[in-house]
């Protein structure tokens, strides 16, 4: 369905209309079905806060706060539909909206939330830059320039929401696929979505302390929980942070929670998973190997 003239002014723009390649791999389509799942995510959290912000209001933010979270909203739609109309193309199912919730109760709570969202779609659709990059190419442009302007909103709600510096890190952290779809469940009403994207669900991983979306610095103890049973003995926090090889720290268990130390040289937001291998080289090979999580941690 092409999108009103309206909601194309306020975006800034369509869905692009380069032409698209005679085929794509079946791996491709499967990743751009979960990246229209996470669309949709996106999509209905920023239409929601448009309502909710004209009620709570923007006082103590920056005065363009509303107009900025309109123009975020209608570009997620936009980009929904980039890849809502990617498979239709090549006679790939759509993935349709589910129902969600999203625990947010005033203007600071969602800017909040709206930053760790934000980083998990750009930690996302690097991976399918990335993926792409080898089996389709002739996406690679749009999929990076999507990338671009996740980080820009990303930075407005990096400083209006937690007052941090735009630009905390040289790089941006990619997350695979299955990872961040992981990610967004916590805000999908279970049995809510008519179709699903066919990946590894895993337990979840919950930071407990310090305070889930503050910032922790990168030192010092940080205790997560996790819904996962029968744990191995032997398990270690794995940690995701920029272009950067994993990290591993050694997890303390007691009962449902464990502690373990925050390494050095990490910042912007980093993704912790629980594992029993260390072996992994980056998070394509980690995420197989994933026991829980994984788990937003805002580093700076």
């Amino acid at each position: 369905m092409p999108l009103s003239p309206a909601l194309i002014s306020e975006a800034g723009g369509d869905v692009p209309n380069a032409e698209l390649p005679s085929s794509l791999s079946q791996a491709t389509l499967n990743d751009i079905q979960v990246a229209n799942f996470l669309e949709n995510l996106e999509s209905a959290f920023f239409e929601a806060a448009v309502t909710n912000l004209t009620q709570w209001g923007t006082a103590g933010f920056p005065d363009d706060t509303l107009d900025i979270v309109k123009r975020v909203a209608a570009q997620e739609t936009v980009h929904k539909q980039t890849f809502r109309s990617i498979l239709a193309h090549f006679n790939t199912a759509t993935i349709p909206a589910c129902q969600y919730q999203f625990p947010v109760t005033d203007t600071a709570s969602f800017l909040k939330l709206a930053q760790i969202i934000t980083s998990v779609g750009i930690g996302a659709v690097i991976d399918l830059a990335g993926s792409v990059s080898i089996s389709d190419p002739a996406l690679v442009n749009g999929i990076a320039s999507t990338v671009a302007n996740e980080a820009r909103q990303d930075a407005f709600f990096r400083q209006a929401a937690l007052g941090l510096v735009p630009n905390p890190t040289p790089q941006d952290t990619r997350i695979s696929a299955v990872w961040a779809l992981n990610l967004a469940l916590p805000f999908v009403v279970p049995n809510s979505c008519p179709l699903f994207p066919e990946v590894q669900i895993y337990p979840a991983m919950t930071v407990i302390s310090p305070v889930a979306g503050n910032s922790t610095g990168d030192s010092g103890n940080i205790v997560f929980s996790t819904t996962a049973e029968g744990l191995p003995g032997n398990i270690s926090v794995a940690w995701i942070n920029q272009a950067n090889v994993p990290q591993f720290t050694a997890a303390n268990r007691a009962g449902s929670q464990f502690t373990t130390t925050i390494p050095s040289n990490m910042g912007g937001m980093a993704f912790a998973a629980l594992v029993n291998q260390t072996s992994a080289v980056d998070v394509a090979t980690l995420t197989p190997m994933t026991l829980a999580g994984p788990a937003p941690v805002q580093i700076s």
